[in-house]
């Protein structure tokens, strides 16, 4: 059995599976590096083996009523993705998986096989800054695009979120960025958290105020129906 590189496991998660208190399992690596991640050194410095089995018996599932699986970026390990997905859907759990959209045909072959119900896409920002802001130079929005049509079309429940960096973004990115993911399910606009930003510059950036966020989720609200503000308080539905 293939080994997967694990960088975390939370055993109880009342916030990153809407609805349902959640396992977290954080596999290691990303092909982005993100000047405003929280745990990008983590992702790549805590590095564990285990077969998917393993993983699985490291969690109680006492309390647990779903599965996410997040990163890093899952998708770069499509046999771990699988394999866990797998173990999940045979304990009768539902599966989200956490992505940033550049290997839509891991989506694919969840979604073809039954193995994901709901999707949450990180959109990072407007698609002319994503070089600068996560070093990732590739076709990002097609790739976006094609995800979302694909969960919309099997019935997969599809969330985008942007963590919005004031100084980095304004409303403008926020609007283009809803005019271009306006069918998925769900909108989330995330106030940004400086004090735990990979780079030194973004720690000097304030966190945007309530307020703005909320004038933020006015404008994706003209493109999309259900569309939510995520503070460090809490969420906030527009």
């Amino acid at each position: 059995m293939e080994k997967i590189k694990v960088s975390g496991i939370v055993e109880l998660s009342t916030i990153d599976y809407p609805k349902k208190c959640s396992a977290v399992i954080f596999l290691s690596d990303c092909n982005m590096k993100c000047k405003y991640c929280h745990n990008y050194e983590h992702i790549t410095k805590n590095v564990y083996e285990m077969s998917a089995e393993e993983v699985f018996n490291d969690i109680d599932f006492l309390f647990a009523e779903a599965i996410v699986i997040s990163g890093g970026e899952p998708t770069l390990q499509p046999k771990a993705i699988m394999e866990l997905a797998k173990l999940a859907k045979s304990r009768g759990f539902p599966v989200k998986i956490d992505t940033n959209g550049t290997h839509p045909k891991v989506i694919e072959e969840l979604i073809k096989n039954n193995l994901v119900d709901y999707v949450a896409l990180d959109v990072k920002c407007r698609f002319d800054k994503y070089k600068e802001l996560t070093e990732y130079d590739g076709d990002i929005k097609e790739k976006i695009l094609r995800i979302i049509n694909m969960c919309r079309e099997n019935d997969v429940f599809i969330e985008c979120r942007t963590t919005y960096i004031p100084t980095v973004m304004d409303k403008d990115d926020i609007e283009e960025i809803a005019k271009t993911v306006r069918n998925c399910n769900l909108y989330a606009i995330q106030q940004f958290d400086n004090e735990h930003a990979y780079d030194d510059e973004f720690k000097k950036i304030q966190p945007p105020k309530t307020k703005r966020l909320i004038e933020l989720g006015n404008i994706a609200k003209k493109y999309i129906d259900n569309v939510v503000v995520r503070t460090f308080e809490g969420e906030i539905k527009i």
